[in-house]
């Protein structure tokens, strides 16, 4: 059964600084998909491409040439409705805690529902459920936000989004400057919202480590091209190819190619800790002797 693809891009070309001495290429011919209902990660370094790429998946930048496609529909095909694009695919740029504007937590998550026209208790309804899913209590709601810590202002700009009830979310470093445990609270949270609501997430990340854990599906840009695409495992297996353009593979998984080099039988689609310690406790001996 073919899966749909919830955005793709065909042959999407944009270049910056047109027809002047500081002209460049961001995206060469980049064609690449997005599948619906799963996790998706975009890695690449400073200059790959890959903001650029975002850019234009709802729409804040229009291609040179080439279609974006939103469940099937060029979304440039209606140029005067690209705003309602924004609502659909909802994105959360980097550091999105220093975009807070409002007087209160509530007035600031009711700003995009309230750009989409939604009545007051729809609102109210909305702005509530994205506040509980991040965790934000209601005691905080008529708060200023620029009372709270940093932790609470990104999750307060992450509900923003949330309540506009994107089909697609994309998220550009949403780990950024957190320490581990706040990692992995930021990103558990949002695997969990996908997991319950089956829509598309797209998160932008130099973490190997953290699509590793968190992500179905892979693209890696270079230098304004698609370089690698496909499921963790195939794309880690290019361990070799993905060092030489300097971002190579979860530690995990580098630990696990020593260990097929020095003879010992370890499968080599393992990527996070959890999958290894699993696959090494199987290798145990048993007590009293007998292997496995």
């Amino acid at each position: 059964m073919m899966q749909m693809n919830a955005l793709e891009l065909r042959n999407i070309t944009y270049t910056y600084s047109k027809k002047t001495p500081f002209e460049k290429i961001a995206l060469n011919n980049v064609t690449v998909a997005f599948e619906k209902g799963k996790i998706h990660g975009l890695i690449g370094h400073t200059g790959s491409g890959k903001s650029t790429l975002v850019q234009m998946m709802n729409g804040l930048l229009a291609p040179d040439s080439g279609e974006v496609l939103l469940f099937g529909k060029d979304i440039w095909s209606e140029p005067k409705k690209i705003s309602a694009v924004r609502f659909r695919v909802g994105l959360v740029f980097q550091y999105p805690e220093y975009q807070l504007f409002e007087e209160t937590v509530r007035r600031d998550i009711a700003f995009g529902p309230t750009n989409m026209g939604l009545d007051r208790d729809e609102i109210a309804r909305r702005v509530e459920s994205a506040a509980e899913f991040v965790g934000l209590s209601p005691e905080l709601l008529d708060r200023s936000p620029f009372e709270l810590s940093g932790g609470q202002k990104r999750r307060i700009a992450l509900a923003g989004v949330l309540a506009m009830e994107p089909e697609v979310l994309i998220l550009d470093e949403p780990a950024a400057g957190l320490d581990p445990m706040g990692r992995a609270d930021i990103l558990g949270g949002i695997r969990s919202y996908q997991r319950q609501r089956g829509n598309t997430v797209i998160i932008v990340s130099h973490s190997m480590e953290d699509v590793a854990v968190y992500c179905d599906r892979l693209t890696v840009m270079k230098r304004g091209e698609v370089f690698a695409e496909g499921s963790c495992a195939e794309v880690f297996r290019r361990e070799r190819e993905l060092t030489e353009i300097g971002l190579g593979v979860p530690q995990i998984t580098r630990l696990t190619h020593i260990l097929r080099e020095r003879g010992i039988s370890i499968r080599d689609d393992l990527y996070t800790v959890e999958d290894v310690r699993v696959e090494l406790a199987k290798m145990l001996p048993r007590k009293g002797g007998d292997s496995r």
